[in-house]
């Protein structure tokens, strides 16, 4: 995949809110280019949004060291001390931001609530000031300002900013904070008009905020128990895209009122979002599942009681399968928290919860003597994409070996067998790169698109053509994985594809045959049980033709989460 669309999946994965996925994806990402300080002052943003502070802090560090006009990382390393307790030091940070980018609103707002802390609220007012001026829709300034003007005693002020706020948000208890307002200064209906009698101003909400959940429900002044109010803020939340924060606030609501319609599918559509659809595709897969039931039945058939770790649980399912055929405990690890939850739910559901332990972690990261005693017998998992390797298995089960398994222990999957081919694949290869679409040039839209590594397709969903016989080109042993590699010196295998047909090659696709244990292995090309993965085509510059007797010189390339080809011709 190529990089900048890895990038943006690892942004949408942010957004989405699963912070571990997104966290992950990042630092892969990071291996692979080590010089990005746009990936690094992104992975400080996700570090941030888990309160890892000083790591946040480390990378939006060395973004800087990189790029010192890197915007986001200067605001980003102000926030993570203020966030460490340093505000001082948060606040001359933030002050250089703001001096080295002066049409970026976010540093003006930032510093205002650096401010705020401080008590210094004349600075922190000349700050929101100037964000209304640079924009004057942001109602969020207007909030604080309203809190600003509070403290300060300025009655005009706060009336002002709050009937402000009022038009982008009507929510009662708003009016009723006006309301007060209007009483504290001494106003009755004839001499000042009721907050939904007096025009307000016309504003549209900011498409933008970096206000924070806190201090917009604080300033907001809504209360715990307010139905409305909560579902004011999560559908504001909603609305920018930051679903975490949105779910809180739907629970909150379900919490007070289990039955509430709209909260209940919110939450639902919020929890559907983090969870990629293909897990409902695997579990619907039954070669899969039964395959995977027998291989794990006959090793614990040769080791009962056997102590089993599970790598990427998802739903529970083989945990569940280990536990069923007499493992004596089973270690389930699930790094997405949605997931995990559902996954210790389903255990407990099914009868199997003093016998797995369902754990909202990387495996990597499991603490001995806390998180688990001892070694285990055997480790399970299904952290395979379509070209086998892109999920992580390789360093998931290389850490695995060197701390949290027996010498010996048995491995489920055993390995994988890597097959590839030469295809014409026409009407794929016209977006490989994106030329001529419909007479319209759609050229830059190749910004997204994938060329250095592969796609995952379902070739029969496609026009193809195979053009050469297929060649296994590699071979992993999941007990005993290759050395860690960087992309910039992968692991190869010389692949001699021999032509059995005329055409033009677009083209190298490849798959690969899973070896559950020695008795059974089912494939993911075409002809495979395995439905659900699909194929993995890495497409050549431009296209060659080929015809019988032909033979094309490749080489496949791998590191830990990447595969491709590069001709030798």
């Amino acid at each position: 995949m190529q990089a900048q669309q890895r990038l943006m999946q690892a942004i949408q994965t942010y957004q989405m809110g699963d912070m571990v996925k997104a966290e992950k994806e990042l630092k892969s990402l990071l291996d692979s280019f080590p010089k990005s300080d746009q990936v690094m002052s992104i992975l400080g943003a996700v570090l941030f949004g888990q309160k890892k502070y000083k790591e946040a802090y480390r990378h939006y560090r060395d973004a800087l060291k990189i790029n010192a006009n890197n915007a986001e990382a200067a605001m980003g390393i102000a926030s993570a001390e203020h966030a460490r307790g340093n505000t001082d030091i948060a606040i001359e940070l933030m002050e250089k931001a703001q001096r080295t980018f002066p049409d970026r609103i976010e540093p003006h707002f930032n510093l205002g609530t650096f401010y705020i802390d401080k008590d210094e609220m004349k600075q922190a007012e000349a700050c929101f000031l100037k964000c209304l001026e640079m924009e004057p829709k942001l109602a969020q300034a207007d909030l604080h300002l309203v809190n600003i003007y509070k403290e300060l005693n300025d009655l005009d002020k706060v009336e002002y900013h709050l009937r402000k706020v009022i038009a982008v948000n009507p929510d009662p208890q708003l009016k009723v904070k006006l309301k007060e307002i209007l009483e504290l200064k001494g106003g009755d209906q004839q001499q000042s008009a009721s907050p939904d009698e007096k025009e307000p101003v016309k504003e549209e909400p900011a498409q933008e905020s970096p206000v924070q959940e806190g201090s917009l429900q604080e300033s907001l002044g809504i209360d715990t128990e307010d139905v409305e109010g909560l579902l004011s803020m999560a559908a504001a939340f909603f609305e920018r895209h930051q679903y975490t924060e949105a779910a809180r606030y739907y629970e909150q609501v379900l919490t007070l009122d289990p039955d509430n319609g709209i909260a209940g599918l919110a939450l639902r559509r919020i929890k559907a979002s983090s969870v990629p659809l293909w897990h409902f595709e695997m579990l619907a897969d039954t070669d899969r599942n039964d395959a995977y039931q027998s291989a794990i039945e006959r090793a614990l058939a040769e080791q009962p009681g056997a102590r089993v770790l599970d790598i990427g649980t998802g739903s529970g399912l083989l945990a569940m399968m280990a536990a069923r055929a007499g493992a004596s405990e089973v270690l389930a690890c699930e790094m997405n928290t949605g997931l995990a939850e559902v996954a210790e739910e389903i255990v407990e559901r099914n009868g199997y919860k003093e016998r797995i332990k369902v754990l909202n972690r990387k495996s990597s990261d499991l603490k001995p003597g806390l998180d688990y005693q001892g070694r285990y017998d055997m480790v399970v998992s299904e952290i395979l994409d379509v070209a086998g390797i892109g999920e992580g298995v390789l360093p998931s089960l290389r850490h695995a070996y060197q701390s949290l398994l027996k010498p010996g222990a048995v491995t489920i999957p055993s390995g994988m067998t890597m097959y590839a081919s030469l295809v014409s694949i026409p009407n794929f290869h016209k977006v490989n790169p994106i030329k001529d679409i419909s007479g319209f040039d759609l050229s830059p839209f190749n910004v997204f698109r994938s060329t250095d590594e592969y796609l995952p397709v379902k070739l029969n969903t496609w026009d193809h053509e195979f053009l050469s016989e297929p060649v296994p080109f590699y071979s992993f042993d999941l007990s005993d994985i290759p050395e860690e590699r960087d992309p910039s010196n992968p692991h190869t295998a010389n692949v001699d594809f021999r032509v059995t047909r005329k055409g033009k090659v677009h083209a190298v696709a490849f798959w690969f045959d899973l070896h559950l244990d020695d008795e059974l292995t089912l494939s993911s090309g075409l002809d495979g049980k395995l439905k659900h993965w699909g194929q993995a085509v890495c497409f050549i510059m431009g296209e060659l033709a080929v015809s019988p007797g032909h033979t094309v010189p490749m080489t496949a390339k791998f590191s830990d989460l990447t595969m491709w080809f590069e001709s030798r011709f």
